[in-house]
C-alpha cells in the first residue's frame, strides 16, 4: 500500500464510526503528484516514409473554435455570481483566503508538471456523485487562469448528468453533446467566463455518451483545444457508476482523483483508482477538510 493510500485509509476509515459529517467549506487538502506517477507526455510520431508520388492538395481543416462560435453568459462579458457562490468559488475576490491559496497550490503544482512534462490537459473525477469534483474543475480553472493569467478551457464532460449549471450562472443551451452528435463540424458554442477563461458546456445530456465520447469529432475537439490553450480542464463524470472517465483518459495529459472527507468511502476510492489506472493519476485532492484536521495531510508523499 502506497504512503497516500495508507493518509486516504487513515482519514477515511480511521477506527471512527460513523465517520465525521463533512464541513461546509470547501477546500483541498491533499496532493501527491509523485506518488502515484505522472502521465508520460505525448510523444512526437515518427516521420512517414517519404514516398515518390506526390501527395494530394492539402484541404483547409474547418475550426472548432471560431470567434463566431463564442457567446456571452446573460449578456455579460463576465460571469455574475451570488455571494453565496463567491464563498465556495476562488475567483479572487470575495474568495475564502485558505480555499484560494489550496486552489493556487494545486495550480502550481500543475505548472511545474506543465514545464517537466509538458502537461496541458488534465481531467477531474471522483469515486461518487457529490464528492465535490464539479468544484474542484471550477476552481481549478478559475485559479488557472486568473491568478496564473492562462489562457484555460473548462470543458463539461459529464455529458449524462451535467453539474456546471448548478455552480456557475449558465443557462441551459447548447454545448459539447450537441456538437458531437451533430452531421456537420459547426463551431462549438463557447461561453466567454472571463477575458482568460472559456467555458464549452455539456448541452444537453446523453443517457449514454460513451459513443459521442469516442468519437472522432471528440478526438479534433481535444486535439485542437490544446494547441489554442494553455490549458485544458475536463469536469468528466464520477468513475464508479460510468465508463466515461475511463474513456477520457485517453484524450488528456493525466487525472486529478477527488476524494470527500467523511463521506467517501475507500473501498470505493481504491475501485475508482484502480478502474482509472494509476499511470493516468496525476494526484488526489481531499476535499471538504477543515483546516485543523488538513494538516497532517499536507506535504503527503
Amino acid at each position: 500500500m502506497s504512503r497516500i493510500d495508507q493518509a486516504l485509509e487513515r482519514h477515511l476509515r480511521g477506527g471512527r464510526a460513523p465517520l465525521a459529517p463533512p464541513v461546509q467549506k470547501e477546500f483541498t487538502s491533499a496532493w501527491s503528484p509523485d506518488e502515484v506517477g505522472v502521465a508520460a507526455a505525448n510523444q512526437p510520431a515518427a516521420a512517414a516514409d517519404a514516398v515518390a508520388v506526390a501527395p494530394e492538395p492539402a484541404r483547409p481543416r474547418a475550426s472548432n473554435f471560431e470567434t463566431m462560435g463564442r457567446r456571452e453568459p446573460n449578456g455579460n462579458a463576465m460571469v455574475t455570481l451570488s455571494s453565496a457562490w463567491r464563498e465556495r468559488l476562488a475567483d479572487g475576490r470575495n474568495a475564502d483566503p485558505t480555499l484560494l491559496e489550496q486552489f493556487r497550490q494545486l495550480a502550481g503544482t500543475l505548472f511545474h508538471l506543465q514545464r517537466a512534462n509538458n502537461l496541458r490537459s488534465v481531467m477531474v473525477t471522483s469515486a461518487t456523485p457529490g464528492d465535490g469534483k464539479t468544484l474542484v474543475s471550477v476552481n481549478l480553472a478559475l485559479v488557472l487562469a486568473e491568478s496564473y493569467r492562462a489562457r484555460v478551457l473548462l470543458v463539461d464532460a459529464d455529458l449524462r448528468k451535467p453539474s456546471i449549471p448548478a455552480v456557475l450562472p449558465i443557462a441551459d443551451g447548447v454545448g459539447l453533446s450537441d456538437a458531437l452528435r451533430a452531421e456537420n463540424d459547426a463551431p462549438l458554442a463557447l461561453i466567454q467566463l472571463t477575458p482568460t477563461l472559456t467555458l464549452l458546456p455539456a448541452g444537453q445530456p446523453i443517457p449514454n455518451s460513451l459513443e459521442a465520447l469516442t468519437s472522432p469529432r471528440m478526438r479534433s475537439i481535444m486535439s485542437e483545444a490544446v494547441e489554442r490553450f494553455d490549458w485544458v480542464v475536463l469536469d468528466a463524470g464520477p468513475i464508479g457508476p460510468t465508463t466515461d472517465p475511463r474513456v477520457l483518459t485517453t484524450l488528456v495529459d493525466g487525472a486529478v482523483f477527488v476524494v470527500r472527507a467523511g463521506v467517501t468511502q475507500f473501498d470505493d476510492v481504491q475501485k475508482g483508482i484502480e478502474a482509472l489506472g494509476r499511470d493516468h493519476l496525476l494526484g488526489i485532492v481531499l476535499n471538504g477538510v477543515d483546516g485543523a484536521s488538513a494538516t497532517p495531510y499536507y506535504g503527503t508523499r
